[in-house]
């Protein structure tokens, strides 16, 4: 397994709509993305943020913030960080172009295996 980078982090709130204007308005990340109790931010290197509200089947999961590290093939990775005897809490989700897991750190934290197509991008020079 070899970790890419990390391209996705993850938090929640109480309150989606205040939480979405913050860092939409305030912060300027671009919205790129509304679902069901959601929202999902880019930021110019090509990370995503996303922002949970309570109606999210997510919710649960993001009780402090969590970090995605990009791999290659998540499945693979998944299967190696298990026989590594890492606790995994979810199955493999998404498809082909887009996977993704969750587990947990030693601190108990939980952290995501992501594999996507979506490339990192570099900054460009201020």
């Amino acid at each position: 397994m070899r970790v890419l980078g990390y391209t996705w982090a993850g938090v929640r709130t109480a309150d989606l709509k205040s939480a979405t204007r913050f860092f939409g308005d305030i912060l300027g990340l671009s919205l790129v993305h509304e679902g069901k109790g959601m929202v999902q931010f880019e930021v110019p290197s090509g990370q995503l943020f996303e922002v949970f509200g309570s109606e999210s089947r997510y919710y649960g999961l993001h009780a402090c913030p969590v970090l995605a590290f990009q791999v290659e093939d998540v499945r693979a990775a998944r299967h190696e960080l298990m026989s590594r005897d890492i606790e995994f809490v979810t199955e493999v989700e998404g498809g082909e172009s887009e996977a993704w897991t969750y587990f947990r750190g030693p601190d108990g934290y939980l952290y995501e295996l992501w594999q996507t197509t979506r490339p990192l991008k570099a900054l460009p020079p201020k």
